[in-house]
């Protein structure tokens, strides 16, 4: 019971008033399963946000309330067990992207995605992270990232890039303006993207640089829950960005480190505030508008048909939903077409939150990705492009499950592309 105890004292102690009144204030109405696509694709009701918060309630309930101690006592309602954390750690981790969409539905204004971040909070307490996703937390916490890119890694990675694609990649420099914070997904696995910003930012005239301290934006103490892991990654990157003397943070493209950074950290950190921080994407969006990179109009006309998928973290969540719309409107206004449903109430693509880090969970997000894979039939797309590389991981993968014929790209590898020399 001793995993049982931690987790219930961690529930306890992120169990305020403002907790309190978000579980009082659920009327079981069903319209966040509704919204969940974990839901969607399987109709299983323990996937239903609500029900994957039931551990939470309980612990309040039994802890805080008369009906809840008297329905304890009397046998109505259980005690926590060991079995219960570790079953509400699976649900908890292998079927929630805490994507959000469920509170954005909910008629009760109930913040579900900080309850559900709540819950994971209590199960890392109790050592019920699963082993694959502990792992990874472990190697960010030793080596600085969590597929193993140590600074030596990254070093010969970012001089491969500048090599391969004759881009100019400035490193450490103090008095710089901007610090741009690349996740290892993109340096390991789509370094087109990190050339890609590079090129943009150049061709701009921006004094931006990456620090060698600060080198991982990815975030596994945010995926995990585990609130000092999440401030010690974070303070690497403000640490780094302190030493450079910078003004600003520009998050490449990431969906959850861009969360934790710009919505997470200033709750955590009082040196969050001390920095304007912003995603790629309104970079790019700013750049354009203002006329500092131009753009060739329809130089993604002669693709087929081309749609973008939302990331939840950065068009629901972080508000960018219109800039890219903009940029595909002048870059590929002839072969652009929307997915439904799009923008905020976008499907998610069921690889974030760490779920695709987790080996068990594949078979449930594969089963999510269905949903994604209509979605791009139905409009017969050939191409689709997004702001997170997490989401492109997701998607590479499921085209290879699946043998799907698509051309998976991120926004900044378009643009630059597209750009006028």
């Amino acid at each position: 019971m001793i995993a049982t105890q931690q987790a219930i004292n961690m529930f306890v102690q992120e169990t305020g008033g403002w907790a309190a009144s978000q579980l009082e204030a659920c009327t079981r109405c069903g319209m966040c399963a509704e919204a969940c696509h974990f839901y969607q694709s399987s109709a299983n009701p323990e996937y239903a946000p609500v029900w994957k918060l039931e551990i939470l309630k309980r612990a309040y309930e039994q802890r805080f309330t008369l009906v809840g101690k008297f329905k304890t006592a009397i046998g109505i309602d259980k005690k926590i067990t060991d079995q219960d954390v570790a079953h509400w750690s699976e649900l908890n981790y292998y079927a929630c992207t805490v994507c959000n969409k469920c509170a954005m539905v909910c008629p009760m204004g109930i913040d579900l995605g900080t309850l559900l971040h709540t819950v994971r909070s209590g199960l890392a307490a109790a050592g019920m992270v699963p082993e694959d996703l502990e792992t990874a937390v472990m190697k960010q916490v030793i080596e600085g990232s969590p597929l193993g890119m140590t600074a030596s890694v990254w070093d010969s990675r970012l001089e491969w890039v500048a090599d391969e694609w004759e881009v100019d990649i400035p490193r450490d420099v103090k008095g710089a303006d901007t610090l741009v914070v690349f996740t290892s997904i993109e340096v390991m696995k789509f370094p087109t993207n990190v050339a890609a910003i590079a090129k943009i930012l150049n061709a701009a005239g921006e004094k931006w640089t990456v620090s060698s301290s600060a080198r991982e934006v990815v975030n596994f103490g945010f995926y995990e829950g585990d609130q000092e892991h999440e401030k010690l990654f974070m303070r690497r990157l403000f640490d780094g960005a302190k030493e450079l003397g910078v003004k600003r943070i520009v998050v490449t493209e990431c969906g959850h480190a861009y969360d934790a950074l710009r919505f997470h950290a200033p709750n955590l950190l009082s040196e969050a505030n001390d920095y304007e921080i912003v995603h790629i994407t309104g970079v790019m969006a700013d750049l354009v508008k203002s006329g500092r990179i131009k753009l060739q109009e329809g130089f993604y006309d002669n693709v087929g048909t081309l749609t973008l998928h939302d990331a939840c973290k950065i068009q629901r969540k972080g508000g960018y939903i219109q800039e890219p719309r903009d940029i595909l409107n002048i870059i590929a206004p002839k072969s652009f077409k929307e997915m439904t449903p799009n923008q905020e109430e976008a499907i998610c693509c069921g690889g974030g939150g760490g779920v695709i880090a987790i080996k068990a969970a594949d078979p449930i997000r594969y089963d999510v990705f269905t949903l994604k894979i209509d979605q791009v039939n139905k409009i017969g797309a050939n191409m689709v492009t997004m702001t997170c590389s997490n989401c492109r991981l997701q998607f590479t993968d499921c085209m290879d499950h699946f043998k799907l014929d698509w051309k998976i790209t991120g926004l900044a590898q378009m643009v630059a592309d597209a750009m006028v020399e």
